[in-house]
């Protein structure tokens, strides 16, 4: 009897498989959605074929998308937009009602949570008038062996215990930190909504080095070939060298287009690929120059950090239908890295508001398939 109900369980594990996953599925094939029933404007992180991710209803999901079930899901008390960071057994998110959360990542129970002051923070959400905030993101926590970095709306950056969540160390800027920091060399490079780009002693929390931009930076700062790269909302793109700030290059995006997007580095040394804003491009750029090598249209905002595997760039880009306005397009292509031609995309489905959908965040690729986080409230799934 125990033998048969193995047997019965490996014939609908397989049964599973092959119904949500066509065995001869082409590149860009779709296979299956999954709903959350909120906007996603949150990140993808996966690893070992489970995904996490979170969503406008609370939740962080871990679900498993060979099997498609949801594994556990967590609900916090708002909003959840920032990327999961998988850390061994441990999952780093933040939610919108102040929190960092720390999660065992197999059963997603709570091991602690810590205050980022911020969960009375009212959101400047995008529209067609001014203030031009457009206060739609959220820092992701990032970790090393010791610390769990996140910046907060109240203006600081804060330094957590891995182990139990005290707070080691802040540094204040004078702005919202909405961009996620990241960890090179002994410092973790931070950016303000205060225009400036920060190295702080990622023991200390002290102050190296500071660069000023003209404008707010939703951009998060990525090293690249021992480069930063950081975009600011002054419409230019900036590679500064790590150690001392100083500027290597500056370039200004087309038609005066803020610099939204976030950098995501080749697998090939000397090149990285980022989006725009108003410039609707995706751009393939040298890192040691910043020279463009191609720039592809995208329907609409290119606001996300676009995800490279082998072949393929992937990115996602918002719309609007705004009377008087230019428009935009929502928007999901596979581009091939070499050539810059669309090798696949998607129009998502509109939805109401001023950002009448698409695909602002990250997607995440794993086993052969890339997640899609869609306004639309739905993970869409394609073959990789």
């Amino acid at each position: 009897m125990a033998l048969q109900r193995k047997i019965a369980a490996l014939v609908w594990a397989l049964f599973i498989t092959l119904s949500s996953t066509p065995v001869f599925a082409k590149s860009g094939q779709y296979l299956y959605s999954f709903q959350t029933g909120s906007e996603n404007w949150g990140s993808i992180s996966a690893k070992s074929h489970i995904a996490y991710f979170g969503s406008d209803n609370g939740n962080l999901y871990a679900f498993d998308v060979d099997q498609v079930k949801v594994r556990w899901t967590y609900l916090t008390g708002a909003k959840v937009r920032s990327k999961p960071f998988i850390d061994n057994h441990r999952i780093f998110i933040t939610s919108d009602d102040g929190f960092l959360y720390a999660l065992n990542r197999w059963s997603g129970k709570l091991l602690w949570k810590a205050s980022l002051n911020d969960g009375g923070h009212q959101r400047i959400l995008p529209a067609n008038h001014a203030p031009w905030e457009f206060d739609y993101t959220k820092s992701s926590p990032i970790a090393d062996s010791r610390f769990v970095y996140v910046g907060s709306a109240d203006g600081y950056f804060y330094a957590f215990s891995k182990r139990n969540g005290e707070m080691r160390w802040r540094f204040k800027t004078q702005g919202m930190i909405r961009a996620t920091a990241t960890i090179y060399q002994g410092k973790v490079f931070v950016a303000s909504w205060d225009g400036h780009v920060y190295a702080l002693d990622k023991h200390s929390g002290k102050l190296i080095w500071q660069y000023q931009t003209q404008g707010a930076i939703p951009s998060s700062p990525v090293i690249v070939d021992d480069i930063l790269v950081v975009g600011s909302r002054d419409t230019y793109l900036y590679g500064l060298a790590p150690y001392n700030g100083q500027i290597i290059w500056q370039k200004a995006l087309p038609g005066g287009s803020w610099v939204e997007s976030s950098a995501v580095a080749d697998s090939d040394d000397g090149y990285f690929y980022i989006g725009s804003s108003d410039a609707k491009l995706l751009f393939k750029m040298k890192t040691q120059t910043g020279d463009i090598v191609w720039q592809v249209a995208t329907p609409g905002w290119s606001w996300g950090q676009p995800v490279v595997d082998e072949d393929r760039v992937y990115i996602g880009s918002t719309g609007h239908d705004e009377p008087g306005w230019f428009m935009t397009q929502r928007g999901f292509m596979a581009v091939d890295k070499e050539s810059g031609e669309t090798a696949w995309d998607y129009q998502p489905s509109m939805i109401s508001g001023f950002v009448h959908g698409g695909v602002y965040a990250s997607p995440a690729v794993s086993a052969g398939k890339v997640l899609i986080p869609d306004l639309d409230g739905y993970i869409h799934v394609y073959r990789q």
